[in-house]
C-alpha cells in the first residue's frame, strides 16, 4: 500500500509540475529582442534566426549571441525549436554547438557533428536542455557553427527559443476577450482570463481592466476564493464609452504573492467606438501584386491590400475592395489606394 501511495504522490507532483510551467523568456524572431549579435552567415530574417551556407566561406567560425537573460532560482529548462540541414557531399569535420555565457565563462551544453546528418525536421523539432546549474545567474545563449566550409550546411534554422520554469506562486493574465467594435454610450462586456500557473493554490489577488489610451481603470475585482494549480478564472467587466475614439483594453493582475510579473498583463485588445454617423470605405487595389508589407504577427510578407484589409477588419470597419476605380466616387467617404513597387526606366 505504501508503494502505491508513494507512486501516486510522485505522479501527482509530476503532473502538477507540467501544469505549472511558466515561460519567463521567449524569442520568436518576428520582432526580435534588442541585443542579438550575429556574425558571418548568421542573420535574423523572416521570423527565423538562421545560419546559411551562402556566401561560401572557407575555414570559418561564426556565432549568434542572445541578449542577457536572468535565470530563475527554480528548476528551469531551455526549449529550442530548430532544424540543422546538411549538404552531405561537402561535409567533413564541420560542427555546431550551443553554449551558455556567464561571468566570462563559456560552457557547451549541446553539440552536433554534421557527419551525423540532419538534426530535426523542416519547421523545427524541439530540443530541451536543463538550465538548473545556472540558477540565479545572468546568461547569454551562443549558437556557434564552424569548420572547413559553410557549404557543408544548407542551413541551421532556429524558429523559437523559450525558457520555462516552475514556481510556487504564479498567476498569469492569459487573455482579454470581448467586442472590438462598439457604439458610444452602449454597455458592453469584456472578460479577463487568469490562470494559476504555480504549484500552490492562490487567493487574495486583484484583477483590473484598463484603457491603454487614457490609462483609466475601467473596473477592478478582488478574488477572495481559491484558485487551484492549473485552474483558470474568468472576470467580467462591463463598460460604456461616451465618445467615438479608438483604444486598447488590457487586463492586469495585482498580487503580492506572485513570483513572476512578466505575464501579469494581457495582450492589448483593440476597441473602436464608432461615431454616430454612417460612412463608406473604398480600397482600390492598384499595385503590381508583389508582397511588400511585412506582417510582424506572422513574420511573412503580404500584399498591401491584405495588410489594409486586415487592419480595417480588426478595427471592425467594413470596406469595398475593387481592382478598378469606379467612375462615380461620391458614394465613398474614405478612399484608400495601393500602388506597390514599380520600376522606372
Amino acid at each position: 500500500m505504501k508503494r502505491f501511495i508513494y507512486l501516486g504522490f510522485l505522479i501527482f507532483l509530476t503532473e502538477q509540475s507540467i501544469l505549472a510551467q511558466t515561460t519567463i523568456w521567449e524569442e520568436e524572431y518576428n520582432n526580435p529582442k534588442p541585443g542579438w549579435i550575429t556574425e558571418g552567415n548568421w542573420e535574423i530574417a523572416a521570423g527565423i534566426l538562421i545560419f546559411e551556407y551562402y556566401p561560401i566561406i572557407i575555414n570559418f567560425d561564426f556565432s549568434a549571441i542572445s541578449p542577457e537573460i536572468v535565470i530563475a532560482e527554480n528548476p528551469t529548462d531551455l526549449i529550442i525549436s530548430q532544424f540543422v540541414e546538411t549538404f552531405p557531399s561537402s561535409v567533413t569535420t564541420e560542427a555546431c554547438e550551443i553554449s551558455i555565457l556567464y561571468d566570462e565563462i563559456e560552457e557547451v551544453i549541446w553539440n552536433h557533428q554534421l557527419l551525423d546528418g540532419n538534426w530535426g525536421s523542416e519547421g523545427g523539432d524541439e530540443l530541451s536542455l536543463s538550465l538548473d546549474s545556472y540558477s540565479g545567474k545572468t546568461i547569454r545563449l551562443k549558437f556557434r557553427s564552424w569548420g572547413p566550409t559553410t557549404d557543408a550546411w544548407w542551413d541551421w534554422s532556429i524558429y523559437f527559443v523559450k525558457i520555462i520554469t516552475v514556481l510556487n506562486n504564479e498567476l498569469a493574465a492569459t487573455k482579454i476577450s470581448g467586442p472590438s467594435n462598439v457604439e458610444a454610450n452602449q454597455l458592453n462586456s469584456w472578460q479577463v482570463t487568469v490562470k494559476n500557473q504555480g504549484l500552490l493554490p492562490q487567493s487574495g489577488f486583484e484583477v483590473k481592466m484598463i484603457s491603454y489610451k487614457t490609462g483609466e481603470e475601467l473596473g477592478n475585482q478582488f478574488f477572495s476564493g481559491t484558485l487551484n494549480a492549473g485552474d483558470s478564472a474568468l472576470f467580467d467587466f462591463d463598460w460604456s464609452f461616451g465618445s467615438a475614439h479608438n483604444t486598447c483594453l488590457y487586463g492586469k493582475i495585482i498580487s503580492e504573492a506572485d513570483q513572476f510579473y512578466g505575464n501579469n498583463r494581457t495582450k492589448s485588445h483593440f476597441v473602436r467606438i464608432e461615431p454616430d454617423f454612417e460612412y463608406q470605405v473604398l480600397l482600390w487595389d492598384n499595385d503590381n501584386g508583389i508582397e511588400t508589407i511585412f506582417n510582424p504577427e506572422t513574420g511573412v510578407l503580404e500584399q498591401p491590400e491584405a495588410a489594409f484589409s486586415n487592419a480595417l477588419n480588426s478595427a471592425g470597419i467594413s470596406l469595398t475592395l475593387v481592382n478598378s476605380l469606379p467612375a462615380i466616387l461620391n458614394y465613398y467617404d474614405i478612399i484608400l489606394c495601393t500602388l506597390g513597387c514599380y520600376c522606372l526606366s
